[in-house]
């Protein structure tokens, strides 16, 4: 890739997040009532990303060969901590 396909590559990415970072503020600006369905995706979008990523990290865990899954467990138990 030569140096100016790079530039390009990079400003249309940066443009592209910053679009994405102000479009809420366009979208529901001052003065407006955010709708209660994107209110409830920021109540459960959350939990449901954490619990995918724990299913996704689990998912080729066996508990009948190898360390039986001991150190996921370890993981597992670090990460939730005290």
């Amino acid at each position: 890739m030569s140096p100016a396909q790079q530039v390009w590559t990079v400003g249309i990415c940066v443009l592209g997040t910053v679009a994405m970072r102000f479009l809420p503020f366009l979208a529901f600006g001052r003065g407006r009532r955010t709708p209660e369905f994107v209110r409830y995706l920021g109540r459960a979008l959350p939990a449901a990303v954490f619990g995918m990523l724990v299913v996704y990290s689990l998912k080729d865990v066996s508990l009948v060969s190898g360390g039986h899954g001991v150190p996921e467990v370890i993981g597992i138990a670090v990460t939730v901590g005290p």
